[in-house]
């Protein structure tokens, strides 16, 4: 064997992913003049030559100090070498004796077939790496100039979108004066005419850390929105209210809200847009993601939803704001939701798995009575009624707002205009007609006076 270094350097790169058949048909093909130990030796080196190479194995050989052994003329040495390469280990040191010699080799072969299969399952993993990246090159490709044209583009606008937006801002510079019933509104709980006791009893149950769900009975036009408004700005004030500064206020109508039983809209509990048949943003369409729309029960987290003549919402859309109250959460459901696309944006996959949050306290109003509402809903909310306004209670109103509308009244406006309703928002709306006809009827003295002279209103 002292010639076997030099051979080794010369010989051609086989098959690499041979296995223990191979090494076992390369020792018979060694059949010769030498015996058996000789011939699995020059086998074991030969393979190793194919699979490392001959440059390779060699640096292999002087890293595992193994290569002053392969030239020993001793086998035991000779093996010790095999030893070291294919273990890996060069603190190896005994060297094994002549009655070991077949039983070492086979071994070594063993592992050496072990190598062998692990590489040949390495290469074939690499191989269909290497389809599956070809295969989707393009898509990668495409989906990288796509998010690099909308980082460059994202605030470039045409030039008939900029006409829009200059359009847009020219009419937020015209706005005309604030309605009537936007001035004359109570502005505190103290203005609040003939309810007390309903504004108390409103504060309370709103100020504790435990606030109630609330239900507000009463006829139309006596306060039941605008107290419950007022009274949200004076519960954040408390130390143990629940409400932060900035606890919303949402506010909507009962007799708007239906119950649409395909799931598509509901701007109460929120929806799921379908991508195909509803349309979505571009980038969820185009791989067919759905994705779902909060609606006012999130928008109220944390603060209040108000619902005008809630015994005018539809029954079935009673039982679902039922279950929003309980679990706090409003849950979507959708038949192109796929949990397992990896695609599917982190939020519309929490939106789906955990809910849109919609911790909120309801108010509900209406003027009708209790049995219009479902039982289940009434024995969830507290109860509060507000009485219906006297006479003496109108004529208060009339005389504030006409304070805040600067209007002298003359002797029994007042009680004139408490004679026509009963109602607060209708007593204003007669005040604001008489306002109106007053300026009319002195215009020429208007002109001639400034602007805050107060007005006299006089009965006819």
């Amino acid at each position: 064997m002292k010639n076997f270094f030099s051979k080794l350097l010369n010989l051609k790169t086989q098959d690499r992913d041979a296995n223990l058949d191979s090494a076992k048909a390369a020792l018979e093909a060694e059949m010769g003049p030498r015996d058996e130990v000789d011939r699995k030796i020059d086998a074991l080196f030969n393979l190793l030559v194919d699979y490392y190479g001959s440059d390779k194995l060699v640096i292999k050989a002087g890293k595992m100090d193994a290569l002053q052994y392969v030239r020993s003329p001793k086998r035991g040495e000779r093996v010790l070498a095999l030893q070291r390469i294919i273990n890996e280990n060069p603190t190896i040191k005994e060297v094994p004796k002549d009655d070991e010699l077949l039983n070492i080799l086979e071994q070594l072969t063993e592992q050496f077939s072990d190598i062998l299969a692990r590489r040949s399952v390495e290469d074939d993993l690499e191989k269909k790496v290497a389809e599956r990246l070809e295969e989707n090159h393009q898509d990668y490709v495409k989906d990288i100039k796509m998010q690099i044209l909308k980082e460059e583009k994202k605030n470039v606008e045409s030039p008939l979108e900029q006409k829009k937006r200059e359009h847009l801002e020219e009419l937020e510079k015209v706005s005309l004066t604030q309605s009537v019933m936007e001035l004359l509104r109570p502005s505190s709980t103290d203005e609040i005419v003939g309810q007390k006791r309903a504004v108390d009893s409103l504060l309370a149950k709103l100020s504790s850390p435990y606030p109630q769900h609330l239900i507000l009975y009463g006829p139309p036009g006596v306060g039941k929105t605008t107290a419950a408004r007022l009274v949200l700005e004076e519960a954040k004030k408390r130390k143990l209210s629940p409400f932060a500064d900035d606890a919303p206020f949402i506010e909507t109508d009962g007799t708007t809200l239906r119950w649409d039983p395909r799931d598509m809209t509901n701007p109460l509990l929120g929806s799921v847009h379908d991508p195909i048949y509803q349309g979505a943003r571009r980038d969820l369409a185009d791989t067919g993601i759905p994705e779902p729309k909060p609606g006012l029960v999130t928008d109220a987290h944390g603060g209040i939803l108000f619902i005008d003549e809630i015994g005018e919402m539809d029954v079935m859309l009673q039982n679902k704001l039922l279950k929003v109250l309980e679990d706090k959460r409003a849950f979507f459901e959708s038949a192109y939701y796929d949990p397992a696309d990896e695609k599917i944006p982190p939020y519309i996959k929490k939106l789906f798995e955990e809910g849109a949050p919609a911790d909120f306290v309801l108010i509900g109003a209406t003027t009708r009575e209790a049995s219009h509402i479902n039982p289940a809903l009434r024995s969830r909310c507290a109860e509060i009624y507000f009485e219906p306004l006297t006479p003496s209670n109108i004529q208060e109103i009339v005389r504030n707002a006409a304070k805040k509308l600067s209007a002298d009244l003359g002797d029994g406006v007042a009680e004139l205009i408490s004679e026509y309703t009963i109602e607060g928002r209708k007593a204003i709306n007669i005040l604001a007609d008489a306002y109106s006809l007053a300026l009319e009827r002195n215009a020429q003295q208007e002109l001639d006076q400034e602007a805050d002279t107060p007005v006299s209103i006089e009965k006819a």
